[in-house]
């Protein structure tokens, strides 16, 4: 599977219908049908990114409808570059060779992989299956979005996120009134970030900095003490007064209560990053980005955080998605209130 692409500055492209499933169609001309059906975006709700076929009537009907590429593409780049949330393999005659290298590709990232029922593979292993337009597919399920308690997880923390956004809205008003008499610069802070499968939102806190704080970051670059691509400083100079109280007790990030509500982000998920970081992370670390980020996460509430290696970062988020509960989810909210009660900061 190797070709080339051309990408952006960042990689990761911003997404208007952020809420549609991304989808890469592997098609031959047998299954025409079914591409002409998922190309209905509208009737179905998802958006066929990419086209992979080695057919030239595949290519000559559809060359003005999606990018299209051939077998031999590196699915990997295509996978890390841009924003895919399933490859559906609209075909029955790829060999187990290929299918069996799909399958790990998309266990390294997350990707659900959907086959035809008559695609005789047995080294692929089936974890279920799904109707995808009107078509019946077998998947290979490599994320949780789609159990049950995952879904029940995202209606309580919308639900949650609507109340905490009413109840605490006469707090909002005196915690901007304090940040407005503290430090010139508007109350809140908002930054892109990178959030479920390589989509870019805006994530929004109060804030606690300097109001030209990423200006002044490239001269601070020097005194970066995290391992990885992430920007850390224990003691950084932009920080405002009023602004370490609020990073110790954790209220900053309240305002991520509204990304919760527009479903950009979940109460407990990997922390999203910024696209210049994701894009320099290793492709194991993109496992990550499977699930929607959170507010809170395993990282947060390990003692002494800002110590924890990078590489042992990233693990800690794919053991979470690789592993995710709700019981799982319980312990690290409870996890975090007690972070937030000894005041040691999000």
């Amino acid at each position: 599977m190797t070709s080339s692409r051309s990408i952006n500055s960042l990689g990761f492209k911003t997404n208007t219908d952020y809420h549609i499933n991304k989808l890469m169609v592997i098609v031959d001309e047998e299954h025409l049908d079914m591409l002409d059906e998922l190309m209905l975006k509208d009737k179905w709700g998802v958006h066929v990114i990419y086209i992979v076929t080695d057919s030239p009537v595949v290519r000559a009907m559809f060359h003005d409808n999606s990018r299209i590429y051939p077998l031999t593409a590196n699915i990997r780049s295509l996978l890390r570059f841009d924003t895919i949330d399933e490859i559906v393999c609209c075909t029955s005659s790829l060999s187990d060779e290929y299918l069996f290298e799909l399958a790990e590709i998309c266990n390294q990232f997350g990707v659900s992989l959907l086959l035809q029922p008559d695609q005789n593979n047995p080294k692929v292993p089936i974890s279920g299956c799904m109707f995808v337009a009107e078509y019946f597919f077998y998947v290979l399920e490599t994320n949780p979005r789609r159990r049950t308690g995952y879904v029940l997880k995202s209606i309580i923390e919308m639900t949650f996120a609507y109340l905490a956004l009413f109840l605490l809205s006469p707090f909002f008003l005196l915690i901007a009134a304090l940040i407005k008499l503290t430090s010139p610069g508007p109350v809140f802070f908002k930054q892109q970030r990178v959030g479920l499968r390589g989509r870019r939102f805006y994530m929004y806190k109060f804030r606690t900095m300097v109001a030209d704080a990423e200006k002044q970051k490239e001269a601070l670059a020097r005194y970066n003490e995290a391992d990885g691509p992430a920007f850390k400083i224990a003691n950084d100079p932009r920080i405002t007064g009023f602004g370490r109280i609020l990073r110790k007790t954790g209220f900053d990030e309240i305002p991520q209560l509204y990304n919760v509500m527009k479903g950009e982000m979940s109460l407990i998920g990997p922390r999203p990053m910024q696209p210049e970081e994701v894009l320099a992370q290793d492709e194991w670390h993109l496992k990550r980005l499977c699930v929607k980020p959170g507010l809170t996460c395993v990282w947060q509430i390990q003692p002494e955080r800002n110590k924890v290696p990078f590489d042992t970062w990233m693990q800690l988020d794919r053991e979470y998605v690789e592993n995710w509960s709700l019981v799982n989810d319980f312990r690290i909210f409870l996890g975090t209130i007690k972070t937030v009660l000894v005041a040691k900061g999000l």
